[in-house]
């Protein structure tokens, strides 16, 4: 009887001890998972303002007062156009 005790009290032991970990590990892996999260959310803003800087700086008027700034281009008159037929 008194062997019977002992072993039951190993086996909860040993239970008891096994619950433990396994809370300790899965609040490990939860706290990866805020961390991921949050890289995400980070990343996610990092690229609406990528994409809305690609729009700004895509934008044709700004291409336009940029090439006439830098490059010195001229818009041309219509009569001055060439049209080529392929």
């Amino acid at each position: 009887m008194r062997i019977l005790v002992a072993v039951l009290l190993v086996v909860l032991t040993g239970s008891g001890l096994a619950v433990i970990y396994s809370k300790h590990e899965s609040r490990l892996v939860f706290i990866e998972i805020q961390k991921a999260e949050q890289e995400l959310d980070r990343l996610e803003v990092r690229w609406e303002r990528l994409i809305l800087e690609e729009r700004m700086l895509s934008d044709h008027n700004r291409v336009e007062k940029a090439s006439r700034k830098n490059m010195g281009l001229i818009e041309l008159n219509r009569e001055s156009i060439v049209y080529i037929k392929l």
